[in-house]
């Protein structure tokens, strides 16, 4: 590979993290690319950053920058990356409902944010949207499941990723 090191810096250059090369999957088209008929190479290759470093528990967003020597100098933009306050999930109701879902679920907790159809709640492996209301409520409603007199876990996800929040 010509560029072995590529790196990631989230904000301060403090903030230096490895990357590696993945095959890209498939992201949504934007509203431009729509209009315009385009389609993601099925060939092309992307670059994942390994997790971003904790710097504080602020929630902030900072410019995240990408580099395929790993010195920073071949970097000529960048894009918002958003940190946020961990979410606290304080109770649900209902706790039960059919195996169909449907059902809606209330949630009370901390430090929500409205993040469109990446806020989500996960029923087991299975997620849907959030809704948010403020930051101490979202609502949901229950995925479908073969789980059948017996509990489910459940999660919360600010980020569209099946972790615990």
């Amino acid at each position: 590979m010509a560029f072995p090191n590529p790196k990631c810096k989230f904000g301060r250059n403090k903030l230096i993290v490895d990357a590696d090369y993945i095959k890209c999957t498939k992201a949504p088209l934007s509203f431009y690319q729509k209009e315009k008929g385009g389609e993601v190479n099925k060939n092309e290759t992307c670059v994942q950053c390994e997790s971003s470093p904790k710097d504080s528990e602020a929630a902030e967003i900072v410019s995240l920058t990408v580099s395929l020597t790993g010195r920073f100098d071949d970097v000529y933009s960048s894009a918002p990356y958003r940190y946020y306050k961990q979410v606290v999930i304080e109770g649900i109701y209902p706790r039960y409902g059919p195996k169909d879902g449907d059902t809606v679920v209330q949630i009370w907790g901390k430090n929500f944010l409205d993040l469109g159809d990446d806020f989500r709640c996960n029923f087991g492996s299975r997620s849907t949207k959030a809704y948010f209301i403020n930051e101490n409520y979202v609502w949901c409603r229950a995925a479908r499941s073969d789980v059948v007199g017996r509990g489910m876990p459940f999660s919360m996800s600010m980020n569209r990723q099946q972790n615990s929040l």
